[in-house]
């Protein structure tokens, strides 16, 4: 299936509470936003979820269908979070919190808080993080160049 006549603009907000206030203010007319982020509307009937941007169906959205199940042929590109410290934080202080959050990952309260959120747990110590950000980075750049976005920085 393609889909043709679309135009489309991206605009930048300062965050999510600023994105959701748009759509919902019918300033915008769709948006991507983190589950968390739109429960409620959804809930009260405020927002209506078109696709999914993930590999597979969230487990709160299994009557909503990829993009790629919609027809939409677009990469899987994930949204990471992270914790990060100042560079020059020194190395006792970065393990102490390296293996805090590791220790935090483990606990049922963490899995409680991916449920409610629809996040995947992908913990990676501080090594592993370096490196997949650096292959993510490269990853988003090529994606964004291949789209014919001009990449700046």
């Amino acid at each position: 299936m393609t889909h043709t006549g679309a135009r489309w603009s991206f605009i930048s907000f300062p965050g999510g509470g600023e994105r959701l206030a748009a759509l919902l203010g019918g300033h915008v007319d769709l948006m991507i936003l983190d589950p968390s982020e739109a429960r409620e509307q959804v809930r009260s009937g405020k927002l209506r979820v078109l696709a999914q941007a993930a590999e597979k169906r969230l487990p709160d959205f299994q009557d909503v269908p990829t993009l790629k199940e919609a027809g939409f042929d677009v990469p899987d590109v994930p949204q990471i979070r992270g914790v990060v410290g100042p560079p020059g934080m020194p190395a006792d202080a970065a393990a102490f919190y390296a293996e805090l959050f590791r220790k935090t990952t483990r606990t049922v309260a963490w899995q409680h808080y991916l449920a409610d959120n629809q996040f995947q747990d992908a913990f990676k110590s501080p090594e592993d993080t370096r490196k997949f950000l650096g292959e993510f980075d490269d990853r988003l750049r090529g994606l964004l160049t291949a789209a014919g976005v001009k990449v700046v920085r």
